[in-house]
């Protein structure tokens, strides 16, 4: 069969699915074009292949449109393909990703992020304060219609993670020697004041609560390797080399990470430290108000982070383990030190319900107690902390590289790129958007009593 006899094959079979009166429909029969000829012997390629894979992930319906030539085998189920043809020209819009089925230029948002839109004023309802509020854009809206829509289809399943969670490993620890240690360092310069903190927080009961924690969450086996980022790591190595590409990681991931990490849950965080990234690259300044964030970037605590990320990267300040310790250890946790533990909102509840933070300059006497139960479990701090951070919380495990993953899913359906070229634009370049869930975060009044109370780098 040749060429020509293929495109009047496909285009016959695919008259079934779709209406092959529009050019987005013709594209939609050369893709499958250049999948089936390429599978031929004279013709085979390894675009070919890639595009059998893309094709492969994104729908059945192609791989049934291909299977009826006998080029290859039947993707998916017949059921899941005859479900999907129902949804008729949704599903197709969903294939060729173009901007008029998106309701945006696909293009467009792919490289800078979705409008925004004059903030509107609005009246807090507790403190009767009026204040400019963020609104989106008409494209924000579609943007985030086509979010929802993706979030949907990876909730489900129907998608390929970019990176195996199960094959996660950590970063090599010895490429990133830190200074200085939390556990003895963020600690009251006075022994009485210690000693207080000690027995205010290093209880029988705090502790007992715990350890019953990190046993009910070691039952999961997502809990553990939260921090276990070294596959993201090696995609930096790959675009930069190994000095560099290490160096970026370290400022790109893990310290913009740490740096934004204020109140935000781990999708949120990972907007933020993007997003910090994406203007450091275009060397565009940081919006003053929280309106002027585009979506999906914001949240009650966003411009505090995005302050942070000002100072700590573009402002050079870096992390201390005296001064901001838990952003310390977080950083410190994905480049690989596991002797190091996050005290965190979770972690700090385990203690004594209802705290949030460690209070003043007490971390390193928490971050003991995790030490020492660690080494009772037989495991290193940063893994007791993970596995009992899930047990507190009473969630699925989820590590971290999911979190990417997902976000890398979402941005490919989004933009309409393909995976392996947001991982290096959005995430290891850090020069084009990277869209999520949306802005989540603590948002309680007692988070903000505490930050009164501290500085704002403690968290």
């Amino acid at each position: 069969m040749d060429a020509q006899a293929i495109i009047n094959e496909l285009r016959r079979r695919g008259s079934n699915m779709v209406a092959l009166d529009t050019p987005q429909d013709q594209d939609l029969a050369d893709i499958a074009l250049d999948i089936g000829a390429g599978f031929l012997p004279v013709v085979g390629t390894a675009q070919a292949g890639r595009d059998f894979e893309r094709a492969r992930r994104e729908s059945d319906i192609l791989g049934m449109g291909l299977s009826g030539l006998g080029m290859i085998p039947v993707v998916g189920g017949v059921t899941r393909g005859i479900n999907k043809l129902r949804k008729g020209k949704e599903t197709a819009d969903a294939l060729r990703k173009k901007p008029s089925s998106a309701g945006y230029d696909m293009d467009k948002v792919a490289e800078n992020y979705p409008d925004t839109a004059p903030p509107v004023l609005a009246k807090d309802k507790k403190t009767g304060k009026e204040f400019l509020q963020k609104q989106n854009s008409e494209e924000a809206q579609a943007v985030e219609k086509a979010r929802k829509a993706a979030q949907k289809d990876i909730d489900a399943g129907n998608y390929t993670p970019f990176f195996k969670v199960e094959d996660r490993y950590y970063a090599d620890a010895s490429k990133y020697p830190l200074e200085g240690r939390t556990v003895t360092d963020a600690l009251p310069k006075k022994q009485a004041t210690i000693d207080k903190y000690v027995t205010e927080f290093d209880t029988p009961e705090a502790r007992a609560r715990l350890t019953q924690a990190f046993r009910e969450g070691s039952k999961d086996p997502l809990a553990k390797d939260w921090y276990a980022m070294g596959q993201l790591e090696a995609q930096f190595v790959k675009e930069f080399g190994e000095k560099k590409g290490r160096e970026m990681f370290k400022e790109r991931f893990a310290d913009a990470m740490a740096a934004t990490t204020g109140g935000a849950d781990p999708t949120a965080n990972l907007l933020m430290s993007a997003y910090g990234n994406f203007l450091r690259q275009k060397g565009v300044a940081q919006p003053a108000a929280a309106y002027e964030f585009p979506y999906p970037i914001g949240g009650r605590f966003a411009s505090g982070n995005m302050a942070m990320y000002d100072k700590v990267i573009n402002k050079g300040a870096g992390l201390e383990a005296t001064k901001t310790p838990k952003r310390f250890d977080f950083s410190g946790n994905f480049l690989g030190h596991r002797d190091l533990a996050t005290i965190d909102e979770q972690m700090s509840g385990g203690f004594k319900p209802g705290l949030l933070v460690p209070p003043g300059d007490s971390y390193g006497v928490f971050e003991k107690v995790i030490h020492d139960l660690a080494k009772a479990e037989g495991v290193m701090p940063a893994n007791f902390q993970d596995v009992t951070w899930k047990g507190l919380k009473g969630v699925p495990g989820k590590p971290m590289i999911q979190h990417v993953n997902e976000a890398i899913e979402r941005t490919a359906r989004v933009t309409g790129k393909k995976p392996e070229d947001v991982v290096r634009d959005s995430l290891v370049r850090g020069t084009h958007p990277l869209y999520g869930i949306g802005a989540a975060g603590i948002g309680t009044a007692a988070l903000v009593s505490a930050l009164r109370g501290q500085e704002e780098e403690q968290f």
